[in-house]
């Protein structure tokens, strides 16, 4: 028979799944802390816009608490226990896991602009990894002959179409970062030996191992979910799914109100209350797939950030607040690192929240954040429901 699950239980899961589920240590985080947290969520998406915090350093702070935000970069560029790649989007992923996105680098095809160069500029792309391999780290825009950028502001110069090119396909990869801006070296240059030279498994081995990864970090989820963890195909997804279940490595499970086949690890921890505060940056783990959270958390939730002003329902970077097991407001923060100050532009409250309670523990995690970002106050805004409860609790 089915393990049965709740809606309640689903949330539980789900939660605790994210390390979200309990009070933040009560200790000064290190490396090791951080290294823990990310191989927790099995990815962690980059993202450059910057109006609070750069996206990746949130979901650490979601889970740990204040820490010092260089401890990911060193994690990353000098530590190489995690690096850079293709995955759900741009992420940080375990080092280990190299292996798992070789046979998607093996199989990747060239795109027109990289067609265009190989036939209009030709031994260009090998120039590039010739640069790269006699000068060591460099950006797009140091290339020799990289270009002016293609289009509008988000255009690619040639360097950087072919910089992207080779670290597509596995053969450069970012060995740092500096004011944002990737520096590109030889892979093997940047991937320890010892796990780059590992076996390459079968793109069906790699696509079981990463859904066996995403059901862990999910808790319970459909296939769905897990391949959008991945980028995988859903069809592809719910084949390994069902491989990993004749396996014995995972179960299917059913979910109330739930109309597709749900997956969970053979050992689910726990279903008991959780008591999570935490603030979600849009692409937290646990919020990025927007249906997914509707699914779960009856939360309707779509980021702003190219809808024109005067049409913003919410505002401009909205982060969800998570607070004991739901998704209960949502605010839009900006850090006015001149004036030392946390700015709510705007907060809402879902429907049947009880605002008090609500302004009272984001009064908390808000505060937290601004001293965590180095900023001396928060200041609330006048747009959203929660605004007035919120303005009490931020004069006690």
């Amino acid at each position: 028979m089915l393990l049965s699950l709740s809606k309640q239980d689903a949330k539980r899961i789900t939660i605790r799944a994210q390390r979200l589920s309990a009070a933040r240590p009560d200790k000064q985080i290190n490396i090791d802390d951080v290294s823990q947290v990310i191989r927790a969520m099995g990815l962690l998406q980059i993202d450059s816009v910057n109006v609070c915090v750069r996206s990746h350093y949130m979901p650490i702070f979601s889970r740990l608490g204040v820490y010092d935000q260089d401890l990911l970069d060193q994690l990353a560029y000098k530590e190489k226990a995690v690096f850079e790649t293709w995955a759900h989007a741009a992420c940080f992923v375990p080092v280990e896991d190299h292996r798992l996105f070789r046979p998607r680098m093996n199989a990747k095809e060239p795109r027109r602009h990289v067609v265009e160069i190989m036939a209009n500029r030709p031994g260009y792309l090998e120039g590039v990894l010739q640069q790269v391999r006699e000068q060591g780290l460099l950006t797009a825009s140091e290339l020799d002959g990289a270009g002016k950028r293609s289009g509008p502001w988000w255009g690619y110069t040639t360097g950087k179409i072919a910089a992207e090119w080779h670290f597509a396909v596995g053969a450069l990869s970012i060995a740092d970062r500096r004011n944002f801006a990737r520096y590109y070296d030889l892979t093997e240059r940047v991937i320890p030996e010892r796990h780059l030279n590992v076996l390459t498994p079968s793109e069906a081995e790699a696509h079981r191992e990463m859904m066996l990864k995403a059901v862990t970090a999910h808790g319970v989820g459909t296939a769905e979910d897990f391949a959008d963890y991945y980028h995988l195909k859903n069809t592809e997804a719910r084949t390994r799914l069902n491989e990993l279940v004749e396996m014995g490595a995972i179960r299917e499970v059913e979910v109330e109100d739930w109309n597709e086949p749900a997956y969970a690890p053979l050992k689910i921890e726990s279903t008991e209350p959780t008591h999570a505060r935490a603030l979600l940056t849009p692409f937290d783990p646990l919020v990025w797939n927007r249906g997914r959270i509707e699914r779960i958390f009856d939360f309707f939730y779509r980021i702003e950030i190219y809808v024109p002003e005067k049409k913003r329902q919410y505002g401009y970077y909205v982060y969800p607040f998570l607070l004991g097991e739901d998704l209960v407001a949502r605010v839009d923060l900006k850090a006015d690192r001149h004036k030392g100050v946390l700015q709510v532009k705007s907060a809402f409250a879902e429907k049947g929240q009880d605002h008090d309670y609500v302004a009272s523990n984001l009064t908390n995690e808000l505060r937290l954040m601004a001293g965590w970002l180095g900023l001396d106050r928060v200041v609330a805004g006048r747009k959203g429901n929660l605004i007035p409860a919120l303005r009490s609790a931020l004069k006690n």
